[in-house]
Parts: C-alpha cells; structure tokens; sequence
C-alpha cells in the first residue's frame, strides 16, 4: 500500500535538529553495516557509542537553547528506565566492580539508545530511516553470500563456510541479518511500486545471509518473528500458508543442522545450579564467567576443557540475568520484554490511521522481537551492537504508531538538560575506556633488550664482583634483572633464587622469578612464585596483574578476577587489568 497522502503534523524542532538527527541516525546504520567489528577494539560498537552519545548531547544542546520543548512518550519508557535503574544498582552492589561494569555499561547503552530514539525519531522521516537500515543490511548480506565462494569474477573477498562479513563473528552477523530482515519485510509491506520490490530484495537478501551465518538462534528468531507477525496481522488462509511454509523451514533447519554438537541443555542445567545459591540478587552483574565454572558438570568440562575454552555465556539471556542478578533483575527484564510483546499485540489489534506507519512499525517490532526470541538459546544480547538493533527497533516502532509528541511541562524541561549531561559524563566515561586502556598499553615500551657490548660488560662486572661477595643479594638480584632483559632465563633464574636464599623476605624476586617461569612456560611455579610475593607485600601491583593473566590462562576465572579487582584498586585506571577483565567476555 502507498503512502497516505496525509500532510505531517507541525513540528516545533527548527529544521536544523530534525536534520542533524536524520543524520545521525543515518550515520550509525551506515556504521552498523561497515565498520569493522574486531574483539577488544570494537570500532562498531564505539562508532555506535558515538553516535548515540552525540544525540543525547543534541536533545541536551536542544532543551537548553529552547529548539526542543515536546516530549514523546511511549508504554515502554518505565520498564526501559527501570531496567537500566536496576542495572545501576546491582553494578553499585558487586563485589567487584570491574568485572560488572562492562554489563552495567551495556545496559546505560540499551538505554540511551531506547530514549534517544524515542524523543528524535517523531520528528524524523520514518520511510528514509528504515530504508537507510535494509539498503545497508542488504550490502552486508550480498558481502556474506559472497564469502561463501570467496568472492564473484575479479572481485574477491575472504573466503569463508561460515560468513560474518563486517561482525566478526557469524553469529553476530546471523542475528542483525534476521533483524534486519523483519525491518525490511516491514517496508516492503509498508511501500508500493518500486520501492516495494527493492525492499522485497533487500529483505531475502537478509534472510539468505542468515541462513548462510548457520546460526540457529538467529534462524530461530527469524522463524518466531515470522510466524508472530503472521498470527497478528495475517487473515485465516494466509496463517495456514505461513503454518505450513515455516514448518517446512524448521524441517530443512532441522536436516540441515543435524550434525552440528549441542551443548546449551549442559550449560542451562549448571546455570540454574549457580542461581540457586543467589535466588534472589544473583552472584554479581556481569559475573557469570566468573562464578559458573565452579557449578559447571563433569560432562560439560569433558566437553569444554576449562584450560582451553571459557564458557563466558549461559546462551540464554534470560537464564544468564536470572544467575547474575537473581529474580530482582530478571522481573526487570522480564518488564521490557514482556511490555514489548504486549504493546505491539494492541498496537495490531488497533484501528490504524497512518497504514503506512502500521506496516512499517509491524516490520521494526517484528525485528525486536527476532533478537528476544533468539536471546532464548544465544548470547549475542550481550554485545552492544545486538542491543543497539534491538531497543531502536523497540523505540522506533512505539514512537512511530504512537501519538505525536507533546509540549513537556516546565519541571520535565528543567530536570532532561540535567540528567543528559550527567548520563553522558558517567557513561561516556565508562564506555571509552577500555578503548583507551588499549590505546595506552600499545604505546607502552618494552621490557626486553637485545643483547649488547654494554650490556656483557656490565654483566661481567657483576659476575666478578658477585663471586668476591657471595652473600650480596643486591648485586645477584641485578644480575638476574640484566640476564632477564637479556631473555637469558636459566642464568636469570638461578640468579633470582640465590637471591631468595640469601634474603627470603623480598618480595621482588619471586614476583620477577614468576615471570621467568611464566617466560618458559612453567604456568604452576609461576602462580606459585607470584602467590608468594603477594604474601610477603600484599599491595604489589605487578604480582596481582601476574597472577590475573595466569589463573585466566588456566580457567581460574573467579581467582583471576579477584587479582585483576586487587590491581584496580591500587591503579583505578590500569589499563592491563582494564583488557584482562574485558577479554574474559570477549
């Protein structure tokens, strides 16, 4: 159906701001699609952040300079707010602060995103966005096709049975592309003519990249998205046809996938085994990998040796909230998605003004609700980008069916510039900085030297002036500093335990003779020597870092969390405790 040839409602926003914000949103689906998506650095993600964070400053800019005095309201603000309001708490409540700030930050980010669509989105040509979203989502999808047989004619690109293109990762790539498939089968609906048919290609053009990603969560969302909106907005005839076309699907899925190991029934059964020693609050925001190993089967370490593979997820979003946060936080989850699914099933059971509108937010919900229900047996919620598709999706489908904004009392207007700002600050601050930490600790020099005629000649000082004072310690501890700078580890650790045996209550040379067990492989009398200089000076920042990266190498996670905390706390801003504790989830 056409566009209702309906003139839009007045807009109070000058034109400059309802064009910025076009603009911006454009922005991030362009860096959704194209940006490179590398563990750690995660330039997707901080694109995102940075789009996101700008339109808060803008709705900010805006209250303050009087260019933006109506509010939008949607049925999902509460539950939205209380989400992230309980996110914050529980991150005020962990034991261990590091470890829970990259879900705390995750779930502000959720948040932004929801609100920042919810207030711009009204004022924001609807047709324009989603077509930004399925033309870019399409290249994605041809890119991924692509990969399968390593490129078409002269054009090559990287080769690969599972395609990811821009995520790095097939089964982020498989849930935006299921996402993005329901977003471009609603504009599809939505436009007419051409249009129509372009949206149509981009939409099975989605839908065949997720099929090539092989992840079954993301078909599974696909399929339940599907069938969803089917039940909602299908006549009689057309619900058997779906019935029985996406039961086909689920039977070739089936055959398709049937070789394929499943080990989520494994990981379910020992996550409700740690949630119930934490029914209530849970063990911790973002704890999850750090506690699980410890109620995680013998059947599952068979499967999943803990030395070789971390089990950073519970693999069901739903499951992983309730053993983190306990019944509280799951009631608030719970709150989002369940108030979700029950406004979009009024929202299609109501009269419509704006056809256009419905259809096009038919689609949007429908791809909200392809990420909840993949959430039920996948963890890719727990990445920002995932989260970013799935609260727009929720904020542009309420506010675009929704009623036209309002002018905000004077109170409202008094408190939003305010709590922007401050938002922006705490959660600008918190987003970046594992960014910067790896920034930092790639700029940082080396311990070790090559080997030179000053360096022989200062050890050869040292050896003779050691052999007329055998009971100097400080000179054998700097001889085995040199021969460490050196790479010279049997001289440098015999040197460091003639040290010990000459003065036992220094704590340096066991956090330095660590290392060099550590630098020849000798994980064990590494752990053992830097647990011993911890003993002896509990506050040395270099033995807790040691000792952090060792037990995560080992699959000690929650040791090597408690370690990493220590370094935090001596150095807040340590930016090798900062990627430890970021790469245990990564």
């Amino acid at each position: 159906m056409g566009r209702k040839p309906e003139a839009p409602p007045p807009l109070a926003e000058p034109s400059w701001l309802r064009s910025l914000w076009l603009l911006l949103w454009l922005a991030a689906f362009a860096a959704l699609a194209c940006a490179p998506d590398e563990k750690l650095v995660r330039q997707k993600l901080l694109a995102l952040e940075a789009a996101v964070w700008t339109l808060v400053a803008t709705l900010a800019a805006g209250v303050l300079s009087g260019a933006w005095t109506r509010r939008a309201t949607t049925p999902l603000d509460l539950p939205v707010l209380a989400y992230a309001a309980a996110g914050l708490c529980f991150y005020a409540l962990s034991p261990e602060r590091g470890v829970s700030l990259p879900e705390a930050t995750r779930t502000a980010f959720a948040a932004a995103v929801f609100f920042a669509a919810a207030q711009t989105l009204p004022s924001v040509e609807p047709g324009r966005i989603a077509a930004a979203w399925g033309a870019s989502a399409a290249g994605v999808a041809a890119y991924a096709l692509l990969q399968l047989r390593g490129g078409l004619g002269p054009f090559t690109v990287p080769l690969d049975s599972r395609p990811f293109a821009t995520f790095g990762n097939p089964i982020f790539l498989g849930a935006y592309l299921s996402a993005s498939a329901c977003a471009a089968a609603g504009l599809a609906w939505a436009e007419s003519g051409a249009r129509r048919h372009a949206a149509a290609a981009a939409a099975a053009l989605c839908a065949a990249g997720a099929l090539a990603t092989q992840s079954r969560a993301a078909l599974a969302g696909l399929g339940g998205a599907a069938a969803l909106a089917t039940l909602l907005y299908a006549g009689p005839r057309a619900r058997a046809a779906a019935g029985l076309g996406l039961a086909s699907l689920a039977v070739a899925a089936a055959a398709l996938f049937r070789d394929r190991s499943w080990t989520h029934g494994l990981i379910w059964r020992d996550t409700l085994s740690l949630w119930t020693e934490h029914p209530w609050l849970g063990c911790g925001l973002g704890r999850y990998h750090v506690e699980f190993p410890a109620f995680a089967s013998a059947e599952l370490k068979a499967l999943w040796p803990q030395q070789k593979v971390i089990v950073n997820f519970a693999h069901n979003e739903y499951l992983q909230v309730l053993a983190e946060t306990g019944v509280a936080g799951l009631a608030a989850l719970l709150a989002v998605v369940g108030g979700f699914f029950a406004w979009w099933r009024r929202a299609a059971a109501a009269p419509q003004d704006d056809p256009y509108r419905a259809r096009l937010c038919a689609g949007l919900a429908a791809a909200a609700a392809a990420l909840w229900i993949q959430a039920l047996a996948s963890p890719d919620l727990r990445f920002g980008v995932s989260s970013f598709v799935a609260f727009f999706a929720m904020a542009a489908a309420a506010a675009w069916s929704g009623p036209p904004p309002r002018p905000a009392p004077p109170a409202w207007r008094a408190a939003a510039a305010p709590a922007c700002l401050l938002f922006l600050g705490g959660w600008g601050w918190a987003a970046v900085q594992p960014f910067l930490a790896q920034r930092r600790l790639a700029l940082q020099p080396g311990f070790h030297v090559e080997a030179s005629p000053e360096v022989k000649a200062a050890l050869e000082r040292l050896e003779a002036r050691l052999k007329a004072e055998p009971s100097n310690a400080d000179v054998a501890e700097q001889l085995a500093y040199l021969y460490a700078k050196e790479r010279a580890w049997e001289p440098a650790i015999e040197r460091y335990q003639l040290v010990i045996r000459l003065s036992p209550g220094r704590p340096g040379p066991y956090n330095n003779l660590g290392n060099l067990f550590y630098s020849t492989g000798d994980l064990p009398q590494a752990i053992e020597q830097w647990k011993r200089s911890v003993m002896l000076k509990p506050d040395q920042l270099d033995a807790h870092l040691n000792l952090g990266k060792a037990l995560y190498e080992t699959g000690r996670l929650k040791e090597s969390a408690a370690h990493l905390q220590a370094a935090l706390r001596l150095d807040p801003k340590n930016e090798k405790a900062q990627i430890l504790l970021r790469k245990m989830v990564e």
